[in-house]
């Protein structure tokens, strides 16, 4: 497991820049409107020479942020699930597509649901991937 040690305001900006396409009005605020401070470290797993990456986040509404950096490889249709040891599950908003040198994440404003992690389905290959877990 590799853990990548990014700054609340670094993770913040990758989240405001990047377009997104499965991002919510709550989410969008728990991912760019400045109340929401991260915890820990990103934790990710990688996949060939890309990374799926999670982190817990505090803060009102608090929750979960997934992001797949997407190095090399084929353009794919890819969706977040968000799955937690208490039983709580939730989608995202929605399939995006994702290219070499691109970036998707989702912030999961959800509030602190305990240790979660992150499934990302390949809709295109049929794969499913796993973040590690992570908390707020």
């Amino acid at each position: 497991m590799i853990t990548r040690r990014i700054s609340a305001i670094a993770l913040a900006a990758v989240c405001a820049t990047v377009p997104l396409t499965t991002l919510s009005a709550s989410a969008a605020q728990a991912g760019t409107g400045g109340t929401a401070a991260a915890r820990g470290p990103v934790k990710c797993v990688p996949i060939s020479n890309n990374e799926l990456c999670a982190r817990g986040i505090t803060g009102s509404p608090g929750g979960y942020n997934v992001a797949y950096y997407k190095n090399e490889g084929a353009t794919f249709k890819g969706r977040f699930f968000l799955m937690c040891l208490n039983g709580f599950q939730k989608n995202d908003n929605g399939a995006f597509t994702i290219a070499a040198g691109q970036v998707r994440s989702f912030v999961f404003a959800v509030g602190n649901q305990g240790s979660c992690r992150v499934r990302m389905q390949d809709i295109t290959n049929g794969g499913f991937y796993y973040s590690p877990y992570v908390v707020p």
